[in-house]
C-alpha cells in the first residue's frame, strides 16, 4: 500500500487524489475524441464541457453529503472537509445536476449522458486503483489465494487485525470497470450507453457490497447498504431508459 508519493522538500500527494487527477485527464482526453468521432456541433460541446464542470464539483459535494448521511456524522465543516467520499453519492448528485444543466442549455440528455459514460468509467476505474494503493473500500476477509494482507497502521488492519488475508475488492471493482469501458464502448451503439452502464454497475455495485468490509453505513434500513439501495435505483433507471427506447 503506498498512499502518498513523496516530491521531494517533504511533500507528500495522496495517491488517490492523483490517480482520480490522471483519471479525469484521461477521460476528458476521451470526451474530447469522442465529440469528434460523432461529429458534435460546437454549441453542444461547449455546453456539455459546462455541465460536466458543473456537475463534478456539485457530484463532489454530494458524494460528501452522501457519505456524511448513511454514516450518521453530524454535518460540519470539519467532518465535511475530513471526511471521506462516496462513488454512489458523487455520481446521483452529480447526475443530477448534469441533467438540470444540460436542461437549461437545452442539451440533449441523451446524447450528453451517452457521450459522458466512458468519461464516468475511466474517471472510476483510475480512482479505484487509487483506493487500493489508499487502503480504503477494502473488503472482508478471504481464504482465497489471492487476498491483500495491508501493513499494520493501515485501516484495514486496525479495523480486521495484522496479517488478516482481506477480498481486493477495490481491484475486483477496477477490472469490472475495464470490462465494462470495452463492452459500452466497443459492444453497443451510443444510445445504448447509458442504460447498459447503469444497469451492469447496479448488478455489479449490489453483490460487491457483499463482500466489503469496511462500514457501509446505514439508510432506512440495516436490511441493505445505502449502496445497494442506490444500485438498485440504477438498475431500474436503466431499465427504463432501455425499454423506452424499443
Amino acid at each position: 500500500m503506498h498512499q502518498y508519493l513523496e516530491i521531494g522538500n517533504k511533500i507528500f500527494i495522496p495517491m488517490y487524489n492523483l490517480l482520480i487527477g490522471i483519471g479525469a485527464i484521461l477521460g476528458f482526453l476521451y470526451l474530447e475524441k469522442e465529440i469528434k468521432k460523432f461529429k458534435v456541433d460546437f454549441r453542444t460541446d461547449r455546453n456539455i464541457y459546462l455541465s460536466l464542470i458543473v456537475s463534478i464539483g456539485l457530484g463532489f459535494v454530494g458524494a460528501k453529503l452522501f457519505e456524511l448521511l448513511y454514516h450518521g456524522y453530524e454535518l460540519s465543516f470539519h467532518t465535511f472537509f475530513t471526511g471521506g467520499i462516496t462513488f454512489m453519492g458523487g455520481f446521483t448528485m452529480g447526475a443530477i445536476c448534469f441533467l438540470i444543466t444540460n436542461a437549461l442549455f437545452k442539451t440533449s440528455n441523451q446524447l450528453a449522458f451517452n457521450l459522458l459514460i466512458p468519461f464516468i468509467i475511466i474517471t472510476h476505474f483510475f480512482g479505484r486503483i487509487g483506493c487500493f494503493l489508499a487502503g480504503c473500500c477494502y473488503g472482508k476477509p478471504t481464504g482465497l489465494m489471492f487476498g491483500v494482507i495491508y501493513p499494520d497502521s493501515s485501516l484495514p488492519s486496525l479495523h480486521l487485525g495484522c496479517n488478516t488475508h482481506l477480498h481486493p475488492t477495490q481491484l475486483y471493482e477496477a477490472l469490472f470497470l475495464l470490462l465494462l469501458f470495452v463492452v459500452v464502448v466497443k459492444m453497443n451503439r451510443l444510445e445504448l450507453r447509458t442504460p447498459v452502464y447503469l444497469i451492469s454497475y447496479g448488478f455489479f455495485r449490489f453483490f460487491i457490497e457483499f463482500l466489503r468490509g469496511d462500514d457501509r453505513g446505514q439508510l432506512l434500513t440495516d436490511i441493505l447498504t445505502p449502496s445497494q439501495l442506490l444500485s438498485i435505483i440504477f438498475l431500474l433507471i436503466g431499465l427504463l431508459i432501455k425499454c423506452r427506447q424499443r
